[in-house]
C-alpha cells in the first residue's frame, strides 16, 4: 500500500535550542534517534505547530525562541492532491525590532494568514509519554483530548472554547463579587447566557467526536461514556447559591469528563480503576487511534502520526498495535534507542525508513 506524504520537510531558525536546522521527509517514515535534550522533540513540536498552531509542550511562546534571539522560526512544506505549500509560524516576544508586534504570526507560501486560514493544512495525532496518563490522569488532561483536534478541525470550536474560558474567568470574577456584596445577583445574567450559548456548541461537538469511537475496531472491546456537565438556566440558578458560596462555576464544560469502559464478558469495567497497567495502556492507544480514524474521515486526509520517545513506554502487545498503525499512516518516530529504527523497518521495509541521527546535545 502507498502512503502519500503530507509533510515532506521542516526548517528551524532560532527555534528552541535550534539554530539553523532542515530536515527532509522522503520516505513514509523518518525515525530521529538522539540522546534526550539533542532537539528531537522540537523537530515534532514544530511540526504540530504548523498544523494547529499551538505548541504542546511550551508554556510560554517565548520559551520556543532560543536564547538571545527575538524571534524563532519553523517552517513546514507540506504536499496534497492540490498541491504544496509552506507553512510558517514565526514565534515573537512581542517585540521586534524596538516594534511590538504578535506573539505568533502564521503565514501560508509567503502571504499573511490569521491562525485559523493557516492552520489545517494538514493534520497531525501527537503520541507522547504525557498521554499514557490519560487515563489516570486529571479530566483537565482528558479534555484537551478532545478540544486539541475538534480546534483544528472547525475554528467555530476554538473561537467558542476561547470564549467559554474567558466569559468562565468574568463570571468567577463576578461570583465572588456577588458573595463580597459588591455586584448584585443581577450583573450574572449576559455571563450566564453567553456560557450556555458557547457550553452548547462545545458540548455539541463532543459528543459528535465521541460517538465516532463505537466504530473503531480494536482488540479490546473498550467503549467511552461521556460524562457532560449539562449548562442551562435552571441548572444555573440551581447552583447559584453554591456557586456565591464558593466564588466559582461549579457545572458546565470546564467540568466535562470521560470514562474508558472496559467489557469483560457481562462486566463493564472503568479502565481506570480495574484495568491493569497493560490494559490502561491499551486505552490510551485506543483512544490516539480513534483520534486518527476521526480527523481522516473529517478530512479526508490522512494525518502525520508524531511518535515521540513513545515506544519505550509500551508492552510488546502494545507496540505491535503502534507497529501495524505505522503501516497506514506518514511518521516522524524519536527515539534515544538506536534499535527503534530496526523495530520500524521490520515492519516497513528499509526502502520506506529514513534515519536521522543527532549526534550530541544542542
Amino acid at each position: 500500500m502507498k502512503i502519500t506524504n503530507v509533510v515532506s520537510g521542516v526548517a528551524l531558525q532560532n527555534f528552541r535550542r535550534h539554530r539553523s536546522f532542515a530536515l527532509q521527509f522522503p520516505t513514509q517514515s523518518t525515525v530521529i534517534i538522539g540522546q534526550n535534550a539533542s532537539g528531537k522533540t522540537s523537530v515534532l513540536e514544530a511540526i504540530a505547530m504548523a498544523s494547529t498552531g499551538n505548541s504542546f509542550r511550551a508554556g510560554k511562546i517565548e520559551e520556543m525562541i532560543s536564547f538571545d534571539q527575538e524571534l524563532g522560526r519553523c517552517k513546514v512544506k507540506t504536499q496534497n492532491d492540490d498541491g504544496s505549500d509552506e507553512v510558517e509560524v514565526i514565534v515573537t516576544r512581542g517585540m521586534v525590532q524596538g516594534k511590538r508586534t504578535q506573539h505568533r504570526l502564521f503565514s501560508v507560501n509567503g502571504a499573511k494568514k490569521r491562525k485559523k486560514d493557516a492552520v489545517g493544512k494538514f493534520f497531525t495525532v501527537l503520541f507522547r509519554p504525557e498521554d499514557m496518563r490519560l487515563i489516570e490522569g486529571s479530566p483537565a488532561r482528558r479534555r484537551s483530548f478532545l478540544d486539541v483536534p475538534l480546534s483544528v478541525l472547525d475554528h467555530h470550536y476554538g473561537t467558542s472554547l476561547k470564549v467559554y474560558d474567558q466569559t468562565l474567568k468574568r463570571r468567577n470574577k463576578l461570583l465572588q463579587q456577588v458573595r463580597e456584596g459588591e455586584q448584585p445577583r443581577a450583573s450574572l445574567q449576559y455571563w450566564n447566557l453567553s456560557l450556555i450559548k458557547h457550553g452548547e456548541i462545545l458540548q455539541a461537538a463532543r459528543k459528535e467526536f465521541l460517538a465516532t469511537f463505537a466504530a473503531v475496531s480494536f482488540p479490546l472491546n473498550l467503549a467511552i461514556v461521556y460524562e457532560a456537565s449539562v449548562m442551562s438556566e435552571a441548572r444555573l440558578e440551581e447552583y447559584l447559591p453554591r456557586e456565591i458560596a464558593a466564588g466559582h462555576t461549579l457545572i458546565g464544560p470546564h467540568k466535562d469528563d470521560i470514562s474508558i469502559i472496559l467489557h469483560d464478558g457481562s462486566r463493564e469495567l472503568p479502565v481506570a480503576v480495574y484495568g491493569s497497567r497493560g490494559q490502561q495502556r491499551l486505552a490510551v492507544l485506543w483512544l490516539k487511534y480513534c483520534e486518527l480514524e476521526y480527523l481522516a474521515h473529517k478530512t479526508g486526509q490522512k494525518p502525520v502520526l508524531l511518535l515521540d520517545d513513545i515506544m519505550s513506554e509500551l508492552d510488546a502487545d502494545s507496540q505491535k498495535i503502534v507497529l501495524e498503525t505505522l503501516t497506514q499512516y506518514q511518521s516522524v518516530v524519536t527515539s534515544t534507542d538506536a534499535d527503534v529504527v530496526h523495530t520500524v523497518e521490520s515492519i516497513l521495509g528499509s526502502e520506506k525508513v529514513t534515519l536521522h541521527t543527532f549526534l550530541e546535545r544542542l
